[in-house]
């Protein structure tokens, strides 16, 4: 399984890629999934005050509930590996994870404002900027897209599935 990961910070615009990215690789014939890191604080919406929740509250180490086409693990601690392979068993060919800035896995640094750069020396193994402003000239060791060159973007990703 392929895993790229969309890192930034907040509304600098990592939900609209990762669509784009899915909905190109779908397009593809790449069956894709997502894992969106909730870096809100708290827990999503959706899980407090459910029955599911009652379960975990009792003691159960992981609690899941079913119905309508959704499937909801609750398990305190989560760690990335786990959740990864949970989709691994799903035979994924790629996991586009939005956020998890910590972890290793290839990623594509959004930029909307230069300042935003310091995120370089925060974040291991980017391969890619995408940015919503002009950027002083610098020697990158990976392409420097606009957000607006969304055709030569979908040229880089295909060409890193295909490595």
């Amino acid at each position: 399984m392929d895993i790229i990961q969309i890192v930034g910070y907040k509304n600098s615009g990592k939900t609209t890629i990762a669509a784009q990215f899915i909905e190109y690789a779908i397009n593809k014939g790449i069956r894709t999934a997502s894992l969106k890191h909730h870096g809100h604080g708290g827990k999503p919406e959706g899980i407090k005050d459910t029955d599911s929740e009652k379960h975990s509250q009792a003691g159960a180490v992981i609690s899941g509930v079913e119905g309508g086409n959704v499937f909801q693990l609750s398990k305190e601690n989560w760690t990335v590996e786990e959740m990864i392979y949970i989709y691994s068993m799903m035979h994924i060919d790629l996991l586009v994870m939005e956020g998890f800035k910590s972890c290793s896995f290839p990623k594509v640094l959004l930029v909307s404002r230069e300042e935003e750069l310091e995120l370089l020396d925060q974040v291991e193994n980017v391969q890619a900027i995408i940015t919503q402003v002009a950027l002083e000239k610098h020697s990158y060791p990976f392409p420097v897209f606009h957000v607006s060159e969304i055709n030569r973007i979908y040229k880089w990703l295909e060409e890193q599935l295909q490595n």
